[in-house]
Formats: structure tokens, C-alpha cells, sequence
């Protein structure tokens, strides 16, 4: 009777062995694959890399071209801030700075031949003063001079023109910085994915006598 008693206690811590040899062999092969597959080497990098720039697409606000040009005429180089386009400000403030610049250069000179000019006629009387030669500051020079009354008249107008010409750039910058904002926020909100590219497909017509009839169909997608 003891002999069966020990003859089972024997099977049984030999099978418990085994069970224990099995499911500590399978432990150790399913850890370290899961070790593996999990902590592979720059994986765990690519993951947060990954998931950060997903994110950053993600909280980057979207573009908005009517926002962008109403900033930019209320305020020029406030519809390039709207598009992260600091780089362009220098541009902007740049060409408005030399249409300023022009104006008040050409009305100073302006000013200079009007005055003279005006001392050409008789207020009271509107006729002409009499005189011939009239004393004009030419700035360039830092000097007086004696003029014509024909080239007082040349001046002036010639100065004239030129400061115009100064407030066309500077209608003409303050237009091309409002639409040039537009244009930014439109491109930097175009779909470049591959869907807008055309693809051929295999295609399955049918013909007059209405069979099918295998062809290639060319396909253009747009989103």
C-alpha cells in the first residue's frame, strides 16, 4: 500500500515538474518576443515623433485667405503675420517705406517751386505780378537760385508728377500686400496629396452590341 502511496506521489511531482518546466519555457519565449516587438531599438522614437507631428498637424490652426486679406488691409504685413510669413514683412514694410520716402521727397521739391510760383500772380487781382525771375531753393545743391518763371513751372510740375507717381507705389504696394496674403493662404491650404494626381484604372465598358469589353479609363481626383 505504501509503495502505490509513494508510486503516485512520484508521478505526481513528476508531472507537476513538468507542467511547471512547460509553462515557465513558454513564459520565456513569449517575453522576450513581446520585449522585442516593443522596445526595438529608435522604435519607441519613431512612435513619439510620429504621434507628435500628428499632433502639431492637428493644433495647427487652418488658414483662413478671406481672414488674411482682411488683416492685411486693415493693417500691411498683419495678413503675412496671419500666415507665419515673417520673412516677408521686411518686403512689405520695405516698398511701403520707399513709397513714403518718394512722396515726401518729391513734395519737399514741390513745395520749393510753388511758393515762387504763387508770387507769379496777383492775389487780389488774379493777373500776373509782372516779374520775371523769382529766387527757388534747390535743395539738392543746398543753394538759391534765380529762375524763370517758365522753368518755376517746370519744376513744379515735374515734382508734382513724381510725388503722384509716389502715391501709385504706395496704393499699388499696399493692394499687392493684400493679395499676395490671399494667395499665400490659398497655397498653403492646397491639397498636394497623391489623390489629386490622375491614375489609370482597369475599366469594364459596355459596347453597342452590349457585351463588356475590357479597357483602361483615366481617372482625375479632386477633393
Amino acid at each position: 500500500m505504501k509503495a502505490w502511496i509513494w508510486l503516485g506521489l512520484l508521478v505526481w511531482s513528476v508531472g507537476a515538474s513538468a507542467q511547471e518546466i512547460r509553462t515557465d519555457s513558454v513564459r520565456k519565449a513569449i517575453v522576450p518576443l513581446a520585449i522585442n516587438d516593443s522596445l526595438r531599438p529608435g522604435q519607441d522614437q519613431e512612435i513619439k515623433i510620429d504621434t507628435l507631428l500628428r499632433n502639431s498637424k492637428a493644433v495647427r490652426p487652418k488658414l483662413i485667405p478671406k481672414k488674411a486679406t482682411i488683416y492685411s488691409l486693415i493693417l500691411p504685413g498683419a495678413g503675412q503675420i496671419y500666415n507665419r510669413d515673417f520673412w516677408k514683412l521686411p518686403l512689405v514694410y520695405g516698398g511701403l517705406g520707399a513709397a513714403v520716402y518718394t512722396i515726401r521727397w518729391n513734395a519737399l521739391r514741390y513745395n520749393d517751386f510753388l511758393q515762387p510760383y504763387l508770387t507769379s500772380v496777383n492775389p487780389d487781382t488774379g493777373l500776373p505780378s509782372g516779374k520775371t525771375e523769382y529766387e527757388v531753393y534747390i535743395r539738392g545743391d543746398d543753394e538759391i537760385r534765380t529762375l524763370t518763371l517758365d522753368q518755376v513751372k517746370r519744376g513744379k510740375t515735374f515734382y508734382r508728377r513724381y510725388r503722384e507717381y509716389g502715391y501709385v507705389i504706395l496704393a499699388a504696394v499696399y493692394a499687392l500686400t493684400a493679395i499676395e496674403a490671399n494667395v499665400a493662404a490659398h497655397l498653403k491650404t492646397f491639397d498636394m496629396s497623391e489623390d489629386l494626381t490622375f491614375r489609370l484604372e482597369p475599366s469594364t465598358e459596355k459596347t453597342f452590341l452590349a457585351r463588356p469589353t475590357a479597357g483602361v479609363k483615366l481617372v482625375f481626383a479632386f477633393k
